[in-house]
Order: structure tokens, then C-alpha cells, then sequence
């Protein structure tokens, strides 16, 4: 038909005016369905090259003994209950891990946004000095409160201080390999959770508690000191504050508003508005929770059930060591195949499965049990921990990832405050029966923590709340939407 003959058929404009109107109005919702897809995001990222690698080493070389320390907590609380501490209860010595973990993860917030703003070398060097001092201090500990101001503050306020820029700093040169790359970086942390104990484990035969720490210290300051040459942010990607904005008048006034200012934009209140980043926090108070309880207190359980010393040193070890294969080989298939959430997801509730059907019914069995159980929790613990960061940044600008992060990890740092010494209360006087109680609070709150990850990814995707337009209650609609969303890879 010529374009003639086009023009003398009636109707014909009009209905190919409206052809077009309808497939305009679909190209807007399949651009509306990708935007709510994903986290609108206009940077590049190198996704690697000299710098970008340099980064990642020079966050690994940060977590060795920072986060290293971290995975070492239940031999550090054997230890010192059984000589420093050793008329002091179980309930009351958990409040020097709960004050540290609330200090470590509590203190993100404190370099997150700075992170945004300025880069990752000042909060770096701030970190390591609190975390070296307090080290070098904790050989001199003999009471609760010095071990309270050295370990719990001091360490593990140093430690959470450095982390934010560390995990912020790969996710500026990455983004479709993020779940690799950070994996790579917080292995570190995973081998220093291999070399630590078994490096006090000698020294505290050989050279004493004292020299034990101290030794530790002179090998935690060349590892941080590389940690800030190396560890370097993509300019590109820091966050320039509007005019007006909190954060723009923070720089700009008296020194003490520019504290309180900053303190107050550090803690990103209105990312809790939104239900994806709020499940997603809340799924990762309660893994962090689960997890870090269970390495502080799987020690004394070992010990408590009748076995020998070196079996509660070397199933740490084994957990430790298998992190870092297990949770390279998640990360990898998170990025390559089944989506970071999903695999988040699977793994918690895993978790919390491997708890109730392995370690509670048979964890007082044999040594050997404890051994497998240890290898099969540290390849989930370990991928969990790596994508933790990952599943923030996926639903995060890069440039406001350090401030999300950092309150997300905030409030992990008030649920552990309660937390661990919930679970010290509950061990009580150290009985089978209350340790198999605590088991079963662990293996709960992981499964609890799949279900909000679950939540997290369902609303990242479609919010399946979202009312029918036609109706004012449409529950089979909301269910279909739900399930849809958590069959989708994300």
C-alpha cells in the first residue's frame, strides 16, 4: 500500500497513533519494571587492572588482623576465662565480647560516610592506631574492666573504623565481579582466623600471655601499614553533597557543629524507610548475630563436652580455613549463576539446618562430629560474611555505599550489644542442657535471618505489597507476586 493510499483509508492514523501510544506506555513499564530492578547506578568500574587489585590486596592485608582477630574471639574467651578471669563468671566475661562486637561493627558508622566523602586513607590510619594500641595494651590485662577498654573498645573500635573503607574501596572498582572481588579481600580475615590461633596457641606455651599479644602486634602493624599504602578509593566515585545539604554545612561551620552534623548524617535514617534495605538490615543483624555468638562460645562448648584443649584450637582453625574456600566458591557462583540474594539466602538457612539436625543432636558424640561440623559451618560462614557487603551494594548507589553500609552494620553492633550476653545468660553455669539451648537460639535466629533476606530480595525486585488496581484487597495477587519474586535470580 503506497503512503497515498495510506492517508485515504479512515481510521488508519488513528489507529496506528494508538498502536504507537500502547507500545509507548509498555516500553514505560518494561523501563519502570528494569528501573526497580535495579539501583540506579551511572558509574564505570574498572572490574580490574593494577589499581583495582592493588585495592583488594590492600584490603586483604587490612582484614588479616583486624577481622582475623574477630574469628578468634572463642579462643581469646577460653583462654582468659580459664587464667586472667578465671573466678569471674561466664555471664559477666561475655560483656568484654559483647561491648567488642557492638564496638567493631557499631563503629562503621563512624567511617562510612567520611568514606563517601573522602576516601578511605585518614579513617584507615585512625583505625589501625586504635586497634595497634589497644593490642599492645591487652598483654597488661588482668582485670574485666582493663580487658573492657583495651579488647572491647580500643581493638574493636579500630577494627570497625578500618572495615567500612576496606570493603568500600573494592565496590569503587567493581561491580559485576563484586561478589568475587570482595570475597577475595575478606579471605583475608579468614587466613588471619587460621594463622591467629595457632600462633597464640604456641605462644602462650612458649612466651607467655604478655608476649603472646605483643608479638601480635608487631605483626599486625606491617600488615596495616601496607593495608593504608595500598588500600585506595576511584575519586570518581566519592560523593559531592548538594548545596544546602547536611553534609555540605558540616564542612563548612565550627569545628564541634561540624561533629554533630556529621554524626548525624553518618546514620542514613531514611534508607530504613525502605522495606528492601530494612529486611536486608534485619537479615544481617540476626546471621551476624547467629554467627558470631557461635564463634564465641563453640570453644567452651567443645571443652565443656570433654574435649581436649587442642580440639577447641584446631576446630576454630578448621572453620576458619574452610571460609575461605567455601566462601570464594559461593561468591562465584552469587556472581556467575544464582544471584547474590538467593545464594544469601540458602546459606543462612543452611545455617541454621546444619545446627539443629548436626550439632545439637550429636555435637557431644565425638570430636570428630565437632571437626565435620566446624569445616561444613565455616564454607557457609565464610560465603555469608562475603556477600553480606554485596547484598548492600545491590541495592545501593556505589557513592552512598559507605553511609547505607555503615548503618546497616551500626545496627548490627546494638543487636550483638544484647545478644551475646543473652546467650552467656542462657549457657549460665555451662551445662550441656544450656548449651544445647543456646544451639537451638543460634540455628533459630540463622533461619530467621534467611527469611529476611528472602523479604529483602522480594521487595528489591516488585514490591509485593503493591495494591491491585482494580481491587482493594487482592491477597492471591500479593502471594503470586511474592513467590514470583523469590523464584527470580537476584
Amino acid at each position: 500500500m503506497s503512503s497515498s493510499e495510506q492517508q485515504e483509508v479512515p481510521g488508519l492514523n488513528e489507529k496506528s497513533e494508538t498502536l504507537a501510544s500502547v507500545t509507548t506506555n509498555q516500553d514505560k513499564k518494561r523501563e519502570e519494571l528494569v528501573i526497580d530492578y535495579n539501583v540506579p547506578d551511572e558509574f564505570e568500574y574498572a572490574e580490574g587492572g593494577w589499581k583495582a587489585w592493588m585495592a583488594i590486596l590492600g584490603s586483604f592485608l587490612g582484614f588479616f588482623p583486624t577481622w582475623g582477630f574477630f574469628y578468634t574471639a572463642g579462643v581469646m574467651q577460653n583462654y582468659i576465662a580459664k587464667h586472667q578471669l578465671a573466678t569471674v563468671s561466664t555471664s559477666t566475661i561475655s560483656w568484654i565480647f559483647s561491648v567488642y562486637n557492638f564496638c567493631l561493627l557499631g563503629s562503621f558508622v563512624f567511617s562510612g560516610l567520611y568514606f563517601d566523602l573522602n576516601g578511605a586513607r585518614r579513617p584507615l590510619i585512625l583505625g589501625n592506631v586504635m586497634f595497634l594500641t589497644g593490642m599492645f595494651a591487652l598483654g597488661n590485662c588482668t582485670k574485666i574492666w582493663h580487658f573492657i577498654v583495651c579488647l572491647g573498645i580500643l581493638v574493636g573500635m579500630g577494627s570497625g573504623i578500618a572495615s567500612s573503607p576496606l570493603i568500600g574501596v573494592v565496590c569503587h572498582h567493581f561491580n559485576r565481579r563484586r561478589g568475587i572481588a570482595t570475597a577475595l579481600a575478606m579471605n583475608g580475615g579468614s587466613i588471619g582466623g587460621v594463622v591467629i590461633p595457632l600462633m597464640l596457641r604456641s605462644l602462650f606455651d612458649k612466651s607467655g600471655y604478655p608476649w603472646a599479644m605483643r608479638s601480635l602486634g608487631f605483626l599486625s602493624s606491617g600488615f596495616l601499614v601496607c593495608s593504608v599504602l595500598l588500600a585506595r578509593e576511584d575519586p570518581a566515585k566519592l560523593h559531592k553533597p548538594e548545596p544546602g545539604s547536611l553534609m555540605r554545612k558540616s564542612s563548612e561551620s565550627s569545628f564541634v557543629r561540624s561533629f554533630l552534623s556529621y554524626l548525624s548524617g553518618s546514620f542514613d535514617y531514611k534508607a530504613l524507610k525502605e522495606p528492601k534495605y530494612l529486611f536486608c538490615t534485619l537479615g544481617c543483624c540476626m546471621a551476624e548475630l547467629s554467627t558470631g555468638a557461635t564463634l564465641t562460645y563453640i570453644t567452651s562448648y567443645c571443652e565443656q563436652v570433654g574435649y581436649q584443649d587442642e580440639d577447641a584450637f584446631y576446630i576454630i582453625t578448621v572453620l576458619n580455613a574452610l571460609s575461605i574456600i567455601g566462601g570464594y566458591i559461593c561468591s562465584l557462583l552469587a556472581d556467575v549463576l544464582f544471584g547474590r540474594f538467593n545464594v544469601m539466602i540458602m546459606i543462612n538457612l543452611l545455617l541454621g539446618i546444619v545446627g539443629f539436625v548436626m550439632w545439637l543432636p550429636f555435637g557431644s558424640k565425638g570430636s570428630g562430629i565437632m571437626y565435620a561440623y566446624g569445616a561444613i559451618y565455616g564454607a557457609l560462614y565464610g560465603s555469608m560474611l562475603n556477600l553480606a557487603p554485596v547484598c548492600c551494594g545491590e541495592i545501593s548507589r556505589v557513592d552512598e555505599f559507605g553511609r547505607r553500609y555503615s548503618t546497616m552494620y551500626a545496627l548490627v553492633g546494638f543487636t550483638f550489644l544484647a545478644g551475646i550476653p543473652i546467650s552467656g545468660a542462657i549457657i549460665g553455669e555451662g551445662s550441656l542442657e544450656s548449651y544445647n539451648n543456646v544451639i537451638i537460639f543460634f540455628s533459630a535466629v540463622s533461619i530467621a535471618a534467611g527469611v529476611f533476606y528472602l523479604l529483602s530480595k522480594c521487595f528489591a525486585l516488585q514490591n509485593p505489597l503493591k495494591k491491585n488496581d482494580t481491587k482493594e484487597s487482592d491477597f492471591p495477587g500479593t502471594l503470586a507476586r511474592l513467590i514470583k519474586s523469590s523464584l527470580r535470580r537476584f
